[in-house]
């Protein structure tokens, strides 16, 4: 991660602090283990990207209070990913192949190496076009926009392709390091011998 520490230096994250730029595993271990499960931070960035989508439509009961904590979440999954995607950290899983979720958006090609989603999301757009992106979705969830969101963005099911995927593979990246943590052999973590 040394080659890339002056370009994160330089990049301009808006929730994460030091120490999670630092070990972006902090945020993740953090999330996943205490805060959420895959399904709830699925649901909750989907809920907030259809609404910004819809026209006076609602995908969530009640009060929508939570889309501004989700838009936040939604910002800081992107920010790790992208401090992941500029590292050099091996995250790939080896042989190592038994997920407690099931990962049925990202393909078999991401699965294998999750750097091909990220070099995929973030060619796409970068930080700071999704940081905008998402700051619209909170505009159009809230229904101060316009006629919703679809009308005013370019390949709007590739986008939304984007975020199904996204909390798969924040939990992907977790569980790969909690595996490769429980069997490092099985992982390719230790050195072959001749």
């Amino acid at each position: 991660m040394q080659d890339n520490q002056l370009s994160l230096s330089q990049t301009r994250f808006r929730h994460l602090r030091a120490e999670e730029i630092e070990n972006p595993f902090t945020y993740i271990n953090e999330l996943c283990e205490h805060e959420t499960e895959l399904y709830y931070l699925n649901r909750d960035i989907l809920d907030l990207v259809k609404t910004a989508y819809s026209y006076r439509e609602e995908f969530f009961d009640g009060i929508h209070k939570s889309y501004a904590y989700n838009q936040i979440q939604v910002i800081k999954v992107v920010e790790i990913l992208f401090v992941l995607h500029c590292s050099k950290l091996d995250l790939k899983p080896g042989n190592v192949r038994s997920y407690e979720n099931n990962y049925r958006c990202l393909n078999r090609e991401e699965m294998n190496d999750i750097r091909v989603f990220l070099g995929d999301f973030f060619a796409f757009r970068s930080l700071s076009e999704w940081h905008e992106f998402i700051d619209d979705l909170l505009i159009y969830a809230y229904k101060e926009g316009d006629e919703g969101l679809f009308n005013d963005v370019d390949k709007p099911f590739k986008v939304m392709a984007y975020f199904e995927k996204l909390a798969e593979a924040f939990f992907l990246v977790y569980e790969i390091m909690k595996l490769k943590e429980r069997y490092p052999k099985a992982s390719g973590e230790v050195a072959e011998h001749s």
